[in-house]
């Protein structure tokens, strides 16, 4: 019951309706790495990629979290299907947590597709040799895994939970990163870039290198940017099931 709740769950969330907003991005993506060399004619292919993936390509994973992990249970709840979804017969932290690991599952594989294309507009035919890309694929699974734990805990315990999930993924995920002192350390963003472990664009001869400066800069090693992530994961799951298990969901009556 498990698998085909998880695989029915991923059917759903690969519909082509979801999954043409995602694509046209990540070809706007693999445009603007074909476009960078004009904004930055000195720079390198990995400092063209590297700019490219870290200001869109990173931002838009935490997006793309946010819309698929309300859509675990607050969007069935808005819905009124939230009935229906609990009468499988399968234990509740349990359908949770699988229907939460589609989620993961489908955001990383769009993340990973937004890198793909990128690292063809930087290396055309030979993206394959992209010696960061594998790093980045890695940084952006536990990524979407860490942002999905996250944003399914936001979605249980507010109502209206997808404001806040973005407020987060565009308020908090941008401005901390790029704050004084040890704020970062509160980002996810700034894990994933740990992770990511890209070389320094910055620069500040030009536009391309203004843009750089604001990508986050760290200095967290990817070990422990890995061994935080995944702790918060487990401990953000772990409260989710706890709260899913005891609290009733109804269907909202002031959904539209």
């Amino acid at each position: 019951m498990g698998s085909y709740l998880y695989f029915s769950t991923v059917q759903d969330f690969l519909r082509a309706r979801r999954l043409f907003p995602w694509i046209l991005l990540g070809i706007g993506g693999m445009l603007l790495a074909i476009a960078w060399r004009s904004l930055d004619r000195n720079s390198t292919q990995s400092g063209q990629y590297t700019s490219v993936i870290s200001m869109l390509v990173f931002h838009v994973l935490a997006l793309a979290s946010a819309i698929f992990s309300t859509a675990i249970v607050s969007q069935e709840v808005e819905q009124k299907t939230i009935v229906y979804l609990l009468t499988r017969p399968i234990i509740r932290w349990k359908l949770l947590l699988y229907r939460y690991l589609a989620s993961a599952t489908v955001v990383a594989l769009l993340g990973i597709l937004g890198a793909v294309l990128v690292s063809i507009g930087v290396y055309q035919a030979q993206f394959l040799g992209n010696p960061l890309l594998m790093k980045d694929i890695l940084a952006l699974t536990i990524g979407a895994f860490a942002y999905g734990a996250l944003f399914l805990l936001v979605s249980l315990l507010l109502n209206r939970a997808m404001i806040v999930c973005l407020l987060f993924a565009f308020g908090w995920e941008t401005i901390v990163p790029n704050m004084p002192g040890e704020m970062y350390r509160l980002s996810v963003f700034s894990h994933i870039v740990a992770i990511a472990d890209h070389p320094s664009t910055s620069s500040a001869t030009d536009t391309a290198g203004g843009l750089g400066a604001l990508l986050g800069v760290n200095a967290l090693s990817p070990g422990t940017a890995i061994g935080t992530l995944a702790v918060m994961t487990v401990i953000l799951l772990a409260m989710s099931a706890a709260w899913f298990t005891h609290f009733e969901y109804v269907p909202r009556e002031d959904a539209e």
